[in-house]
């Protein structure tokens, strides 16, 4: 009979300590489901299918690739329009001036103001310089290299360029020349540009679109810009080696050119406008797919917070009262136990 009494003792043990790591493993696996609000166990919950789960996250990662990509291209677009404004408020200002001064201001005045226009240029080659998470705005496919070189070197090139032309035409149109120089012929395009304009500098913002700006420091939308403000430049370096009346007439051709290059830097924000307009667009939609799939996916998954709650109150009874009878048990005397 003891031998008996003895196994039957063994064998109850064991199932309390059974039934103590059930109901550990239930709670566990509730409170996991509660506070992630997912089902702990996923291919128990759809029935070992979850080829349709797997298409859904797949399409949510791809989603937010895309996300992230417009993201990154809506800051490339603000800071490369913060720069074309920039030099817009500048040319909108000068042109106008450049146009009118040399017929009421002192010789020392024009002198004066070429010396500033020589300050603004310096900013604008700088601005267009500009970065935005490691890569240069203005440099096209070449983005780890900046666009533009020092305006020291600049001017050596220009020097060169219009070496033997006496007229305030004749130097702006040599200065027009170099910057409007096809590749290999030694202009500003092979000697002073450091990006690279034929790359491919697309990249995708949802399934079906995709963004790229062609605009560089050497597109023709900026040079208008750029020659008006060497022209200009070049007047200031020359200093007392031209005439006053030739400085008259530089003032009047680099303020032609800042005049037209209101027109194409309009233009060119414009363009970018655009691709803005196409990225926020994008980005709705996006951001749209991702809430439908992320409901669709709850609704595979998701672990029904009342259930949960109501089963984990549950659990945790069960785990006291199994608790409070292994206290009972532990507290049996032999005496108890034979009478």
């Amino acid at each position: 009979m003891s031998s008996f009494h003895s196994i039957g003792d063994l064998s109850r043990s064991y199932q309390l300590r059974l039934g103590q790591h059930g109901l550990k493993t239930r709670l566990d696996r509730l409170t996991e489901e509660l506070m992630t609000g997912v089902k702990a166990d996923i291919p128990k919950a759809l029935a070992g299918d979850i080829s349709g789960l797997a298409h859904i996250e797949s399409r949510m990662k791809m989603l937010q690739t895309f996300q992230q990509n417009a993201s990154e291209g809506q800051n490339r677009f603000t800071t490369m329009q913060s720069v074309l404004e920039r030099m817009q408020s500048v040319v909108d200002e000068l042109g106008p001036r450049l146009l009118s001064e040399p017929s009421i201001a002192s010789d020392q005045d024009l002198r004066n103001r070429a010396d500033n226009a020589r300050q603004d240029f310096q900013s604008m080659l700088t601005a267009l310089n500009t970065s935005s998470g490691g890569q240069y705005l203005f440099s096209g496919s070449k983005s780890d290299s900046a666009p533009i070189g020092a305006l020291t070197a600049m001017l050596a090139d220009l020097n060169a360029a219009v070496a033997g032309a006496t007229t305030a035409a004749g130097i702006a149109g040599r200065i027009d020349a170099w910057f409007d120089s096809a590749p290999g012929s030694g202009g500003f395009a092979d000697t002073f540009y450091q990006g690279d304009d034929s790359g491919d500098t697309r990249f995708l913002i949802s399934p079906d679109r995709h963004i790229n700006s062609k605009l560089t420091a050497n597109s023709s939308e900026l040079r208008d810009t750029l020659k008006g403000m060497a022209i200009i430049t070049y007047a200031s370096e020359a200093g007392a080696a031209i005439s006053t009346d030739t400085l008259r007439e530089l003032f009047s051709e680099a303020g032609a050119r800042l005049v037209k290059a209101t027109i194409t830097l309009t233009s060119a924000r414009s363009d970018l406008g655009q691709q803005q307009a196409a990225i926020t667009q994008a980005q709705a939609r996006n951001a749209a797919e991702i809430t439908a799939l992320s409901l669709a996916r709850t609704n595979m998954v998701g672990a029904d917070p009342y259930e949960t709650t109501t089963a984990l109150e549950e659990t945790e009874a069960r785990i006291q009262s199994l608790y409070a009878l292994t206290a009972r048990l532990s507290k049996l005397s032999l005496t108890d136990y034979l009478s």
